[in-house]
């Protein structure tokens, strides 16, 4: 059933695109950063590995200047004494504007949204407590950037600034600790380019 829709989908994306503007396609990569982050600790992260990185896709429609979408990323890591953990940061959904269209070669962009980030204990080492085994986080958040269409090809990167971040209402699971900035690097496909 799952593989059926997967086909399903993959059959109707560039039959959407024709009815839209562009429909993107993208790979992430995503760090995380606290406010007061230079330029160069930016790029060292991307370059040398300074911290983990985040990774997944994204999708957006554009059908003119208005698109909407979102990104999806995960980060698996090990710690010897407790085992592994999966963190994850989703701006699910986001409206964008691109003020020359998404389909032209230089597209700048502004966006608004939503999203949700977390952390989820996978696995331990026995006998070892690990406290506490989930944390999330609900956030609104905006961002620019800038994606370079080379002929159906995409390279983009945006920043994104979230001004609070809240926990799951009316639960006692604690607020996922992340940074006010987060700097993405995308590559994908441009369909209806």
């Amino acid at each position: 059933m799952k593989m059926k829709a997967l086909v399903i989908a993959l059959a109707l994306t560039p039959l959407g695109s024709v009815f839209a503007g562009a429909v993107h396609l993208t790979t992430d990569f995503s760090a995380d950063f606290l406010p007061g982050t230079s330029a160069q600790q930016i790029v060292s992260a991307f370059a040398v590995g300074g911290q983990p990185l985040l990774w997944g896709f994204g999708w957006e429609v554009v059908p003119g200047r208005l698109g909407l979408g979102g990104d999806y990323m995960v980060s698996f890591a090990q710690d010897a004494s407790t085992g592994w953990w999966l963190d994850w940061y989703a701006p699910a959904l986001e409206l964008a504007f691109h003020p020359v269209g998404a389909n032209r070669w230089v597209d700048p962009f502004f966006q608004v949204g939503l999203g949700a980030a977390g952390r989820v204990h996978l696995s331990g080492t026995y006998g070892y407590a690990v406290e506490p085994e989930l944390s999330l986080a609900l956030f609104p958040f905006v961002g620019a950037g800038v994606n370079l269409n080379l002929d159906g090809l995409m390279l983009g990167a945006k920043g994104i600034y979230t001004p609070y971040r809240s926990a799951i209402p009316v639960t006692s699971i604690p607020l996922y600790q992340m940074g006010d900035f987060q700097v993405t690097v995308t590559a994908g496909v441009s369909l209806g380019w």
